[in-house]
């Protein structure tokens, strides 16, 4: 869907090398590739990080997946003024079950993003607009692994002077929403009539 489509042989996690790339990616953007031995694996099944916490926001963010630690974060950053948008997986107006990526420049509108998407997010697809926005240059994206991978094989062509990424867990998710709808048919599951409307590609 965008301009970029042309790295994806060498972007996508899914296509040659695949998420292989990962590894090769870290040293450049951590500084340092991951440290482990049999007796230390954490790196080697998380990839590099300072220290490892298990978190939770409070207050809760209400319709948050859990309790909004992602969308807590992600507000903070435009917040404090560290980032002039934040990239999110929202939903478009008309359908919930329909994810849609989000560039957002308050924290209201972070947090049209919050709680998972039962269904594939094209989080990329704003690519193009980023790069042609001169007023975004600090960005903070919010994503899983395979899209954040594609980002960072692409972000020297962004024009962006300080790129964050605030990674999320991939679990199951419905390859379109034709078929998560046919899930929840078969499950009796109303969106309409149930609050909770979604498992998956994380949004904040």
């Amino acid at each position: 869907d965008t301009t970029f489509v042309a790295h994806v042989v060498d972007a996508c996690a899914f296509l040659g090398d695949g998420m292989s790339r990962a590894e090769e990616m870290e040293e450049r953007v951590h500084g340092r590739a991951r440290s482990y031995d049999a007796d230390h694996l954490d790196e080697a099944h998380f990839g590099v990080f300072l220290n490892m916490v298990l978190a939770k926001a409070v207050p809760a963010v209400d319709g948050a997946q859990w309790t909004g630690v992602t969308t807590t974060l992600a507000s903070q950053f435009l917040a404090a003024g560290r980032v002039d948008a934040v990239v999110v997986a929202g939903a478009t107006d008309a359908d919930p079950l329909k994810p849609m990526p989000r560039i957002c420049r308050t924290a209201e509108e972070v947090q049209g993003g919050r709680g998972v998407k039962p269904s594939l997010c094209p989080s990329l697809s704003i690519l193009d607009q980023i790069a042609e926005d001169p007023s975004i240059k600090r960005l903070l994206y919010c994503g899983v692994g395979c899209s954040v991978q594609a980002l960072r094989a692409v972000e020297a062509s962004l024009g962006l002077d300080e790129l964050y990424v605030l990674g999320t867990h991939c679990v199951d998710n419905s390859p379109s929403v034709d078929a998560t709808r046919l899930f929840l048919d078969a499950a009796g599951i109303s969106v309409a009539e149930d609050e909770y409307a979604g498992y998956g590609e994380s949004g904040a």
